[in-house]
């Protein structure tokens, strides 16, 4: 009995012995912390690769050598599993979205997504792309209204539209899915003023970066500066959130994406996520403009430097800045770039370049000023990509 008293710990041991352990579960949780933020975004960055190197291998591939065929935009583009950058990626089986998201970002469900599987009305279906191109349904039936293009009634009812991959939380640049845009002075997407496709749609740009863009003799930049994509935004807005009024939302979603409801990847209270990012609607203010002719210049106003970030006042409200962003560009490299600069001075303010008027997402115009120009004037471009034709303009034509 003494010997077994002599091998117990007493109380005080004990004591000192969780202590020990408490002080170092605090040192250790911090860095651990760091570290898995530090391997989530060299994930981002390895998957942005992967998706270069489809681009790459599709363009090798394309008649015209686009490194995709458009945006990520069911109703605007066309069918997400035959049309844009993701259904590329998928049917060339370079890549599978779905199993490639952002691990930054928790927000998972594409806006587009949303309105393919009918859970969110955000655009109406394109004309041009659906109903004049005699778009038929699964059973065989021609698209002749919204409803006919969405979930179930549309794909089938064995669709396997996630498991497949076509859906991502990923955004564009306009750049990349859309090109230059269509109107002889550099502002804002047409609005329908150059393009009976509607407005954002695929006429509001000259088309997709190509190689034959990329090496186009009037091209103002280099490929290592056009940047194509990065991690999206989320749609801040009460009609893309899956709020708790918005049950059958999310509802939707999830029947659509496993209708034996065993899978439920949508959460009531999250958000969508942004598909590309809008034309050049950045007005330049206090910076002598960079640009030259350009009116205005191109935002990124919906990928989102959500690496490292930390909660951040601005404008009366919190965001998550001054982290840093991996942005993928036409050259196939993947760079950091930081969230320095912009809004209310030098300091991070959830924007890379160009930041949205008075923090408000949903504000129509985005503002480039000193700051911004200094936060990217190395690293990307973001004016139109080639000079604007006109008769008797010399060999450039």
């Amino acid at each position: 009995m003494c010997k077994a008293a002599r091998l117990a710990f007493t109380l005080v041991e004990l004591l000192v012995t969780i202590a020990i352990i408490g002080i170092l579960l605090g040192l250790l949780l911090p860095n651990l912390a760091a570290v898995q933020a530090t391997a989530k975004a060299g994930a981002q960055s390895a998957i942005l690769q992967s998706f270069g190197k489809g681009f790459v291998d599709f363009s090798t591939l394309d008649a015209s050598g686009r490194l995709c065929t458009g945006a990520y935009d069911h109703m605007r583009d066309g069918d997400l599993t035959k049309i844009g950058w993701v259904a590329d990626l998928v049917n060339g089986k370079y890549a599978n979205p779905t199993k490639a998201l952002d691990p930054v970002n928790r927000m998972r469900i594409n806006e587009k997504f949303a309105e393919a599987a009918g859970s969110i009305v955000q655009s109406s279906l394109n004309n041009v792309r659906w109903r004049t191109n005699h778009t038929f349904r699964a059973d065989g039936t021609a698209v002749t209204a919204r409803a006919d293009a969405i979930g179930s009634t549309y794909f089938g009812m064995t669709q396997t539209v996630w498991d497949d991959g076509y859906n991502t939380n990923f955004a564009t640049t306009w750049q990349f899915s859309r090109g230059d845009n269509n109107i002889t002075v550099d502002d804002e997407y047409s609005t329908n003023a150059s393009s009976f496709d509607g407005s954002k749609s695929p006429l509001d740009g000259d088309g997709p970066l190509s190689t034959q863009i990329l090496g186009d003799a009037t091209l103002k930049t280099s490929a290592d500066k056009i940047p194509l994509l990065g991690p999206a935004r989320v749609v801040n807005n009460t009609e893309a959130a899956f709020a708790a009024t918005g049950v059958n939302a999310v509802g939707t979603v999830n029947a659509f994406i496993d209708p034996t409801g065993r899978r439920q990847p949508a959460k009531v209270g999250d958000f969508v996520i942004e598909s590309f990012c809008d034309g050049p609607m950045a007005s330049v203010t206090t910076t002598a403009n960079p640009y030259k002719t350009a009116e205005k210049v191109y935002d990124l106003c919906d990928i989102v430097p959500n690496c490292r970030a930390k909660i951040t006042a601005i404008a009366g409200g919190k965001v998550m800045a001054g982290g840093f962003v991996n942005l993928l560009f036409a050259d196939g490299s993947c760079r950091r770039i930081n969230d320095t600069n912009g809004y209310g001075g030098p300091r991070g303010d959830s924007f890379i370049g160009p930041f949205r008027a008075d923090m408000n997402p949903l504000t129509d115009n985005a503002v480039f000023d000193d700051g911004c120009y200094d936060e990217v004037r190395d690293d990307v471009y973001l004016g139109r990509m080639r000079t604007i034709l006109t008769a008797g303009g010399g060999s450039a034509e």
